[in-house]
């Protein structure tokens, strides 16, 4: 039988060991990259040669979640969950990339059509942060 000491630095290197996950996350991502790391030293000509690239227009449902459902649909990309949720009870739901889309856009076009939100309009969503809240916040994205 261990001493309690013993099986004490025995569960912190299991749980340790289960929590570094970069080999599992690597493998979910098979494009995963590393950064190059910068010389911090001059910090002076890393902030002047900085250059941030902003799109004049942007919509992250269109040019990020449907980006990533043709890449899944062409083989180009794994396919992970675009979104997974689980309550205090374990209850899941997940929804692929292509769900993700094809609800949003449903509710995008319920927002538009009988609701008669127009580009611009502001939105308030009074829910718990349930998959519904998050659904809605892409609709209204989707709307612009």
């Amino acid at each position: 039988m261990l001493a309690p000491a013993a099986v004490e630095m025995s569960l912190r290197v299991k749980c340790s060991q289960c929590l570094a996950i970069p080999h599992l996350v690597r493998a979910l991502h098979r494009g995963y990259r590393t950064a190059t790391p910068q010389n911090f030293s001059d910090y002076d000509s890393i902030k002047r040669d900085f250059k941030l690239e902003v799109p004049e227009y942007f919509n992250f449902a269109r040019d990020v979640l449907d980006k990533w459902t043709d890449m899944e649909k062409a083989g180009k990309r794994p396919s992970n969950p675009a979104f997974w949720w689980i309550n205090g009870e374990g209850k899941e739901v997940r929804w692929s990339f292509e769900e993700l889309g094809v609800l949003s856009r449903k509710l995008a076009n319920i927002l538009t059509e009988v609701c008669a939100l127009q580009r611009g309009d502001r939105v308030i969503i009074i829910l718990p942060q349930i998959p519904e809240w998050w659904l809605a916040n892409i609709a209204c994205l989707r709307t612009g």
